[in-house]
Formats: C-alpha cells, structure tokens, sequence
C-alpha cells in the first residue's frame, strides 16, 4: 500500500483545489478499511485540525441506520415491506388523490409515496414540543397540513419518486412504536453499541460537542466561508426536556432522516457491516438476503437524470462517483457538509468521507467535482497499484 503521507499529499491537492475546509475519509479493499486519514480544520474559528475523533453531522448518510432499524423489526416480524404504514403509525392518512391505494412501508423506504418535505415548521415546532401529535401534519385540518403534503402520482409509482425527509420521520416513528424505545436510544442499543460505534448518535447530547466539526457554507460569489451548524450546539439539536417523552407520537426529534452525529472511523464499520451483507467481525445485525434486498434495485428512474437516480431500500444505487462502478451506499448533504459512504457489492471496494464546507460546484458532474475529484484520486492511489 502506499505510504500514508504520500495518500495525503494526493488528496491535499483536491483538498486546495476545491477549497474544502475539512476532509475525513476511509477507503475499503475486499470490505475492510485499508486507510483513513484527516486534512484541513473542523474549527476555523479556533482553528481546531479534522483528527480521527472528529464528529459529523452526516446528512442523509442517516437513513441508511433508520431503514436498517426498520428492517431489524421486520425480520423480527412485527411488521413487513407490505404493510400499510397508516396502521402502523396508528393514524388514518391516505394519499388524497389516491386514496385507495395504502402508503406501505417499502413506499417510505423508496422515496415513492407521494409524500413532499412540506414539515420544516412541524419539525421546528416538535422540538419545543416533542408530543406534538404527528396527526398536526398529515391529517387534513391539521395545524401543520399543507395541501402540498402530496405529488400527483399514487403511492409506489417510481415516476413519483422525491426524496423525502419526511418519510424518514414516519420510519422513526414506525420504530418507536413497534419496539417501545425512543429511536435514538433504538440505534444505539441495537445498531451502534453492537458494531463498537461509541462514538456515534442520533442524540447530540450523548457526544462531547468540543468534538464536532462545524459546518460552513460557502457563497459562490464571494468564496467566504459562514459557519451554519454546530458552532455552538445549533438549533436542531433535540430538547433536554424529554422525561415525558412517549415514543411512536412523532419521531422527528432525533432528525432520522439527516441527525445521525458520528466519526469516519465509526462510519466505516457501518459500510463494512453492509460490505458484510449485514455481518462485521462475526456481529451480525441483519440477515444477508435483508441486505441484498436493500442493496437490489427497487426503483429507476426511466430517464437517467438528476442525482437519485435509483435506489433500494433508503440506498442509492450509482455509477456515477467512481465511473462505470456500481457503487450502492448514501450521500449527505446539508449546512455546506458533503458526506457520503459507498461500496461496491461484487469487490468491496468502497469509500466513506465528509467535508465540513467545500466550493460544491459540479461542474458537470453528478456529485460534486470535490466528490468526484476525491474519489478519482483514491481509485488512483488504490486501484491502480499492484495489490
């Protein structure tokens, strides 16, 4: 393998080159992490380095864990793919101009129930108000409804697919009320304390927050570098209010669809599990047909085009960061982050990393050119040698 500094000095070029604040990232050879390695600051401000204990907000990386949670219960059998997820929830919702076609689980965990990202203010409003009923946003007459809750086509209709945080919400949920544990505490018990992930949570509280990376955005016009998250514990971060917490009334506290805080060396052994088909260092969280079900195809869209282009269950399935690769994993984005872990079934070839605020110009490309321009660079570092 090449000598750790000369991986480095590769990726400080991209690092430069697409003026990226902070960079963590690992790479995999046959499933297991070969490298990882840090460049550039989580605190610009106080000029703090990205060391191996820097945590991340990850973005939607997140739903890979709650679809996971979701897929533990239904080996479990206390639910499956099919059901209609109205009834699990314990609320009657239906998508308008279809109504008599049930939203069933596997449509939340495809991105195609009809539903649209029209909660920000219920999501802000739950976190003065962790009970606030979730029948406030998805029944009609509701304090939070929007009459732009819902597409136009029906419920599993891959032309409907968007990618929906919300369905993330419902999902979380889905879990509380069917295991009785607020999802939070649900994934570390069942998914993270399993696989050694201690430095990894749903909740910022359970993490010294001095370890944090703050998030930048950049303006495009000027090049200056804002600091939007986790400057000083920001405002998404759950209530300590939660003693009269009831889990299953609305799972939007813990931001399952993009609140997941953790390092790349915990990450990484979350790809390595899925690399595993559901197996890491004889722990095994899921079965290997649950995981080839999440990892196989369960929707395309019919004209190639966008960043989603197809998925399976709450994974992205892509040939577009490492060319002609059939990578399947996730990618975050939000506050000025890009992260993202992926693999590659057929070799375990994969690649996990997050930078805290980037010039994320595309330039042509599908992921960002700092994306692509990474993933160019590890390939070279790590494909192109001699094993």
């Amino acid at each position: 393998m090449s000598k750790p500094d000369k991986v480095l000095l590769k990726l400080k070029e991209v690092v430069e080159h697409r003026h990226i604040v902070g960079l963590a990232c690992a790479f995999l050879i046959r499933g297991r992490v070969v490298w990882k390695g840090n460049l550039g600051l989580a605190n610009r401000e106080q000029g703090l380095p990205v060391t191996d204990k820097t945590v991340f907000r990850m973005g939607s990386v997140s739903v890979s864990i709650t679809a996971a949670a979701i897929m533990q219960l239904v080996e479990s059998g206390r639910c499956s793919l099919d059901d209609d997820s109205a009834k699990l929830i314990g609320l009657p919702f239906r998508h308008p101009p279809h109504p008599d076609q049930p939203v069933r689980l596997r449509h939340l965990l495809t991105h195609t129930s009809g539903l649209r990202d029209h909660y920000a203010a219920f999501a802000a409003a739950s976190r003065k108000e962790p009970l606030l009923p979730l029948s406030e946003l998805l029944l009609p007459g509701g304090g939070w409804h929007s009459p732009g809750l819902w597409g136009d086509k029906p419920p599993g209709d891959s032309a409907g697919y968007a990618f929906s945080n919300l369905a993330g919400i419902l999902l979380a949920t889905i879990v509380e009320r069917l295991s009785g544990e607020r999802f939070d505490r649900y994934c570390r018990k069942y998914l993270f304390q399993p696989l050694g992930m201690s430095d990894s949570s749903f909740n910022p509280e359970d993490i010294d927050s001095s370890r944090f990376a703050v998030l930048y955005d950049r303006d495009k016009d000027s090049g200056a570098f804002t600091a939007a998250l986790d400057e000083s514990r920001g405002a998404s971060e759950p209530s300590s209010e939660l003693g009269g917490y009831v889990p299953g009334v609305n799972g939007s506290l813990f931001e399952p669809y993009g609140g997941l805080r953790t390092t790349i060396a915990d990450l990484s052994r979350w790809l390595e599990l899925l690399a595993g088909y559901g197996e890491r260092n004889g722990v095994r969280l899921l079965q290997a047909r649950t995981v080839k079900d999440m990892m196989s195809q369960h929707w395309k869209r019919e004209t190639q085009e966008g960043f989603y282009r197809e998925g399976g269950l709450m994974l992205q399935r892509t040939k577009d960061l490492f060319e002609g690769r059939l990578m399947i994993g996730h990618a975050g984005h939000a506050y000025g982050l890009r992260s993202g872990m992926f693999v590659e079934p057929d070799t375990g070839m994969g690649v996990v990393y997050a930078m805290n605020g980037l010039d994320d110009a595309k330039l042509g490309h599908v992921f960002t050119a700092a994306e692509t321009e990474l993933a160019a660079a590890m390939a070279d570092i790590f494909l192109k040698r001699k094993s």
